[in-house]
């Protein structure tokens, strides 16, 4: 039995000459010869010849070969046909002052942690200092009340010395 695809086959036929013509257009654009651009995506010399006379249509292998060593090929404009045939590259852009500044900035950062763990390190010291001193500050408390005690016993022991010499 028979079937008719009608113009839908058409079509399709249609659709897969424009996609021969987009490799051949590729190959233009680059200025490759059938056999440098089947050496460059790793395909044979007759696979392309066969491509670009329009006796075979290219596979999802060889559009792929396509796609990977040429990145800047619109792949909607390889396959479909829609599009521009490249994209639009973005700029490449310096980073190197910006790199600079946080490089500046780490080491500010760096430099302050430093600082600031110097300044905890001398407080601690500071703070044991102001314990000891506040130690030493009940210490003379007690000395100094003894010393009192002591004046006091001496006072009273020159005040009998006295007595005893007034009689």
């Amino acid at each position: 039995m028979f079937y008719s695809c009608g113009n839908q086959y058409k079509q399709q036929i249609k659709i897969m000459d424009e996609l021969n013509k987009r490799i051949v257009d590729i190959m233009n654009k680059y200025g490759y010869s059938k056999s440098t651009f089947a050496a460059l995506i790793g395909v044979s010399l007759p696979l392309i010849t066969h491509i670009t006379s329009g006796r075979n249509k290219p596979g999802v292998d060889l559009l792929q070969r396509v796609a990977e060593q040429f990145p800047d090929i619109n792949l909607e404009w390889l396959l479909l046909g829609t599009g521009e045939m490249t994209v639009a590259k973005q700029p490449k852009i310096d980073l190197s002052p910006l790199l600079h500044k946080i490089d500046v900035l780490y080491n500010q950062i760096n430099n302050s942690l430093t600082v600031n763990q110097t300044m905890k390190s001398f407080h601690k010291i500071l703070i044991d200092e102001l314990k000891h001193l506040s130690e030493l500050d009940a210490e003379i408390e007690v000395s100094t009340s003894n010393l009192l005690k002591v004046k006091n016993g001496l006072e009273n022991i020159t005040q009998e010395v006295e007595n005893l010499n007034n009689t």
